[in-house]
């Protein structure tokens, strides 16, 4: 059994967010944010439910919008996400998918999941997974990973998908981690977090690879992380290199999505996630990103909405910390209600 984080003070549940829009949008999937320099942040959200809807389990999702997104200016988070706005048609009455389809790919087998990215220059890129699905399945249980693209958009938000050497749209293979469910910007590079799956689809393993922003187009430039600190030997110094190989994996029980970010509260990097896909919201730390990182413990428990209740994209949202990141925000998605669900942590 996890135990509770001792640098947890309080958390408050902020409930279920952006319910209160324009454009009929009442579920969405995998909520993430990049912020884009502007004093405004770019939220990225997968599978986008417009108007009523039962519940995601076994949903028809032939018609889904894969991918979506929003600008949410900076603000104080404290009584949830007030101030957005999501990108739309023309027409100003419907969502649009940010990351289009290219035939022979259909939406009633493919799926295109946006989940991270990062601002360089007048550039935003989003990193994608391109998902196979049985559409006579659970969607949580039948999608198979098929690799990680790269999508780039100048300020209009118009996002192009961009071609790896092979002439594909996947820079990474569904055998390799979908490097980019988490950028972060440090310093000279931008580091992307990504994992291998299972079959499970709960109990991922997380490596990380970097690159410089001015390469980012560029798969030959990408770095790998292959030998790192771990809590048993934590004076090994990390290494990269060229190719990657699974030899330094960094933490455990990750479903695919995560967050880390550097708390200057706390004096250490942190990496919120789910565990697993249970009903529990953990945190790990590390006194660098290349570890060694601790063992999970709590930070949250919330209710399950359903016996069969899955939870998933647990993830921070740094760019809306407080008080020198003694007060961060983190999102989550419970599958029975399939709606972001905003928690305010305060640190001890």
């Amino acid at each position: 059994m996890l135990q509770m984080s001792p640098l947890i003070a309080s958390v408050r549940d902020l409930g279920t967010q952006f319910l209160d829009n324009d454009v009929d949008i009442t579920g969405q999937d995998a909520v993430t944010s990049v912020d884009i320099g502007d004093g405004t942040t770019f939220w990225i959200f997968g599978d986008t439910i417009e108007g009523p809807f039962d519940s995601i389990r076994g949903f028809e999702l032939t018609e889904v919008l894969s991918n979506t997104g929003a600008i949410v200016p900076k603000q104080d988070l404290s009584d949830g996400v007030r101030d957005f706005r999501y990108l739309t048609e023309p027409s100003g009455q419907r969502a649009r998918q940010l990351i289009a389809f290219e035939p022979p790919e259909h939406r009633s087998t493919q799926r295109l999941w946006a989940i991270h990215g990062a601002q360089v220059g007048e550039s935003l890129y989003l990193y994608y997974h391109r998902i196979t699905m049985d559409p006579e399945v659970d969607v949580f249980e039948s999608f198979e990973l098929n690799g990680m693209g790269v999508a780039r958009a100048g300020r209009d938000h118009q996002f192009e998908r961009l071609r790896a050497p092979d002439g594909s749209y996947e820079w990474w293979k569904g055998d390799e981690p979908g490097f980019g469910v988490w950028v972060q910007p440090v310093g000279e590079y931008l580091y992307l977090w990504g994992a291998i799956q299972p079959a499970s689809k709960s109990a991922g393993d997380m490596y990380l690879a970097r690159v410089r922003p001015e390469q980012i187009e560029d798969l030959a430039a990408y770095e790998y992380l292959v030998e790192a600190p771990t809590p048993a030997h934590p004076g090994v110094e990390p290494r990269w290199a060229p190719e990657f190989t699974p030899t330094a994996c960094l933490f455990s029980d990750v479903p695919n999505e995560m967050s880390s970010s550097w708390n200057e509260y706390l004096g250490c990097y942190i990496s919120l996630t789910t565990f697993q896909r249970e009903d529990m919201l953990v945190i790990r730390t590390a006194p660098e990103m290349t570890g060694p990182w601790g063992e999970p413990q709590l930070v949250f428990r919330p209710e399950k909405t359903l016996p069969n209740s899955l939870f998933n994209a647990g993830k921070e949202h740094p760019e809306f910390a407080r008080e020198g990141g003694k007060v961060t925000y983190m999102t989550f998605i419970d599958s029975s209600v399939y709606v972001p669900h905003l928690i305010e942590i305060t640190f001890a």
